[in-house]
């Protein structure tokens, strides 16, 4: 099993630029929706849809930045290094890695879900919060590594022992 796991693990890095360019388009679909809504005379009342949905298109068309300087703003590193993540040399370090990236892409899954979400927040005021819970779950999920580290530093002890066992 273990040389399966090592096998998907460079294939699963391949996707990244999948999924930005999957942003990319969502964005361009946001953006085209925003300016269709901006200009059709039957929705002239409901202009902030239009407004966030640019918005939201902006944040979706700039996403390798967004993150970049959400993981700064949050953890003090660039997404790059969390997403370059090596594990310490143990028997069971490929599947270590294999998790941590398989969270890492979920991670980016939620911080689109995120920005869609708050995209929709004219018409439910409550997919604010949702839309921001998705968002900072994401940037966790994304700097995973770092943030148990930084668990394990604040907790110290047993915890902070445990934690640099596993992930290193």
């Amino acid at each position: 099993m273990d040389n399966y796991v090592a096998n998907v693990i460079p294939h699963l890095q391949q996707w990244w630029p999948v999924l930005i360019r999957l942003a990319y388009l969502v964005g361009l679909v946001f953006a085209m929706v925003s300016f269709s809504q901006a200009v059709n005379q039957k929705q002239r009342f409901n202009r902030s849809t239009a407004v966030w949905s640019l918005w939201c298109a902006v944040l979706l068309l700039n996403l390798p930045t967004l993150m970049d300087s959400l993981s700064m703003t949050v953890f003090n590193q660039s997404s790059e290094q969390a997403l370059s993540y090596s594990p310490p040399a143990s028997p069971g370090s490929v599947y270590i890695q294999f998790a941590v990236y398989a969270i890492a892409t979920v991670g980016v899954i939620g911080i689109a879900r995120g920005i869609c979400l708050l995209r929709d927040t004219p018409n439910q005021s409550m997919n604010f919060s949702r839309g921001l819970v998705h968002l900072f779950g994401g940037i966790i999920a994304v700097n995973l590594v770092t943030f148990l580290r930084g668990i394990g530093s604040t907790m110290g002890g047993d915890v902070q022992t445990y934690i640099a066992r596993i992930i290193g």
